[in-house]
Order: structure tokens, then sequence, then C-alpha cells
């Protein structure tokens, strides 16, 4: 499996596998929207970065990455159902997470639902933790607030990863962060 960066022509198959990944909430009484919902459109994945899973020259999976608050919002990952479980997302968000070091990110963030093991319980098991509402900054907010006019809050969390320390405002100083991952040597 190799992963690399996503191009233009790779968005038709980015959709597909989205398509194929949502087909697992199907089953999951309460999530069958889920299911239900359209493809990523094509102008998010232009204005982000993604990093797409290569097995046999086939795309099972990506992750799909924007900026923000300084720093990276993990908008979507995604991996087809037969080729789960095999550390295809795991891979990916490795690759994300050396991007985050690489730009200097303070953080990976994401909002995903609590209950399915592949979205919460998944992410905590790859080290990420419950975001502290004092850092969420106003593009995450922004896409709180969305996804509150169409999702049930109470079904979601908001998780993060932290990569480096933190710029205060308060003090224009540079402090750790809680739980702060110090980059390997």
């Amino acid at each position: 499996m190799i992963v690399r960066t996503g191009e233009p022509d790779d968005i038709p198959a980015l959709q597909a596998i989205e398509k194929k990944a949502r087909t697992v909430y199907a089953a999951l009484a309460g999530f069958e929207f889920v299911a239900a919902s359209p493809p990523i459109a094509a102008d998010r994945f232009i204005s982000g970065t993604t990093f797409v899973a290569e097995v046999s020259e086939l795309l099972v999976g990506f992750a799909l990455i924007q900026p923000m608050d300084g720093a990276l919002y993990l908008a979507n990952i995604s991996v087809v159902p037969y080729a789960s479980k095999c550390g295809v997302g795991a891979r990916l968000l490795e690759r994300v997470i050396a991007h985050a070091r690489a730009t200097q990110a303070t953080a990976v963030m994401l909002a995903t639902f609590r209950a399915p093991p592949w979205n919460g319980p998944w992410f905590r098991r790859q080290g990420f933790t419950t975001m502290p509402e004092s850092e969420v900054g106003a593009g995450l907010l922004a896409v709180l607030t969305r996804h509150a006019s169409f999702l049930d809050m109470q079904s979601r969390e908001t998780l993060w990863f932290p990569i480096i320390k933190a710029r205060s405002v308060v003090q224009n100083s540079w402090i750790p962060l809680k739980n702060s991952v110090p980059s390997p040597s």
C-alpha cells in the first residue's frame, strides 16, 4: 500500500470510496441518513489536501484535511469496506499527523460520532482525546454550528491530537498544550 497526495483526477474515485464507506451506517439504527447522504462535493476536495491510499493501483481510502485555526481539520477519512480493518485508516492518519508536524500545525482536530466503533472509539485508540472547549477556534466553531443544523450534537464529539506548542494569545508566548505529543526524534 502506498499513501500519496491526491490529485484532481482522483475526485470521482474518492467520492465513490466515500459512498461505499458510508454503506456500513445503513445497518445502524439512527444512522441510516449517513448512508443516504450525498458525496463530498468536488470543491471541498479541491480546497483541502487529500491523502489517498492505493493498493495494486486501486484507491481504497482517503483523508481530507483543511487548515483551520492554526491546526488541521480532518474533514473526512474513508476506507472502502473490503479494505477496512487492514490498517488503511491508520496509515492515512499517520500521514495526516506527519503533515501536521511538517506544517507546524498545533493539532489535528475533528468532529465525529461518539457511537459507531469506526468513529470516536477508533480515533481514541489512535491517541485522540476530547478537545477542550477553550481550544475551539472560530473556524471549528463554524463547522460545529453547521453540523448542529442537521445533526444531533449529543451524538457527536470533538476530538484532537495535539502536535506542538500553541501560542498563548494572552501572554504572546509559547506554552505547552496539555497532552501534547512531541515529535519523534
